[in-house]
């Protein structure tokens, strides 16, 4: 898992990744300097618990993947089952290539079914 997290964050305009729980434990990471890991963790647990029972709220079920955009950055969510791919990037990188990236990272860290 540390190692597509290092190969994720190779990729230009990715500042930081990490595994985290629902309730915020983190299981793996690879922040950049300027990121600090418990804040991190911290709002993505948020994140992932607001989107959740906000979906939920709405009978829509749960989210696979969500992006937050704000003026310096973005963050991607991605569900892996046992727990939640968190990307955060730089506000120039291309949401398209940003999304390849994630995705594809997803697929490798995911437990494969049976």
């Amino acid at each position: 898992m540390q190692e597509i997290l290092d190969h994720l964050n190779q990729v230009a305009g990715i500042k930081g990744s990490m595994v985290v729980t629902k309730e915020g434990v983190v299981v793996s990471e690879a922040l950049g300097p300027d990121l600090d890991k418990d804040t991190v963790a911290a709002v993505s647990s948020h994140m992932i618990q607001v989107g959740a029972r906000s979906l939920g709220t709405l009978d829509k079920g749960m989210f696979e993947r969500f992006t937050v955009t704000s003026a310096h950055g973005r963050m991607v969510f991605v569900d892996l089952d046992v727990g939640y791919l968190v990307v955060i990037t730089k506000m120039e990188m291309k949401l398209g290539q940003l999304l390849i990236e994630v995705d594809s990272a997803a697929r490798r860290i995911r437990p494969k079914k049976v």
